[in-house]
């Protein structure tokens, strides 16, 4: 039941993160919300954001084992800092105490500790 839980919260938060960038697109560029994710599909995108969005996609049980592959423009802080938007700006936007924010919350705060103890390992 676990692997089923952590599946669903990692798509269901990649989804979530797409939809907020295209949602955020939209209002600052004044274009309708199709319009905006098909100009930020075309943008580059943080390194850190497109390894989040893969470690959010891959088995929690390869974190750590993708954590530890050194990438050029990818620090433990810069996930982190990606992983901590994705709370504030997914996680605390679903109904308060609702089952998809304990899951989704769950998975994050599993990330951020597998996270701190491969940062404070090196």
């Amino acid at each position: 039941m676990q692997k089923v839980l952590q599946i669903y919260a990692g798509t269901a938060v990649v989804r979530a993160r797409a939809q907020l960038q295209a949602n955020v697109g939209a209002a600052v560029s004044g274009k309708n919300q199709a319009q905006a994710a098909e100009t930020l599909a075309k943008a580059a995108v943080k390194p850190a954001a497109k390894f989040l969005d893969s470690l959010l996609l891959m088995d929690s049980d390869l974190w750590d084992a993708a954590l530890l592959k050194e990438e050029k423009d990818i620090t433990p802080k810069s996930v982190m800092a990606e992983v901590q938007k994705t709370i504030e700006g997914v996680v605390l936007g679903l109904d308060n105490g609702s089952m998809a924010q304990r899951v989704q919350a769950e998975y994050l705060r599993e990330l951020i500790s597998r996270i701190e103890v491969l940062e404070n390992k090196s």
